[in-house]
């Protein structure tokens, strides 16, 4: 009877160790979003969030990419970009195409990797606030972009 008991526990404890191990180390909150942005965003931003020059502008340390200002990122992503840059009319960059099939969960996902990566700090962005600032996006007539 002993040595059952002894062998169940230890295999119980091992257990409980490698399911830890597997979670602990390789812990990303925003897996789903890093992924959806190296498909999506990776070939002009490049891995590292830093785009081309006045190209294509850099993630890296954005002030767009902070909380106050993230919600207006994802009609940008929606709808795409045309030049000049809408936020600094003066700067000229690479058109940025509509990426019409994500999803409001995907574009949220993507915000919130990059909005916390690169050296921002947007936050945790709710996808039910993301939802309705999609819905409210400027109609095609009203963007300058």
């Amino acid at each position: 009877m002993k040595p059952k008991f002894l062998l169940g526990f230890i295999v119980v404890i091992l257990s409980i160790a490698y399911i830890s191990s597997l979670s602990s180390c390789d812990y990303n909150p925003h897996r789903q979003g890093e992924w959806l942005y190296s498909q999506h965003c990776q070939s002009c931003h490049m891995a590292d969030g830093k785009g081309l020059g006045e190209l294509i502008p850099t993630l890296n340390e954005s002030p767009w990419l902070t909380t106050a200002n993230i919600h207006s990122v994802a009609c940008l992503i929606r709808f795409g970009i045309k030049k000049p840059d809408p936020f600094d009319s003066t700067v000229l960059t690479y058109p940025m195409p509509p990426l019409y099939d994500l999803s409001e969960t995907e574009i949220t996902n993507i915000l919130n990797y990059i909005g916390n990566h690169f050296g921002n700090s947007a936050g945790y962005i709710n996808p039910v606030k993301l939802n309705e600032t999609l819905s409210n996006c400027p109609n095609e007539e009203e963007r300058k972009w």
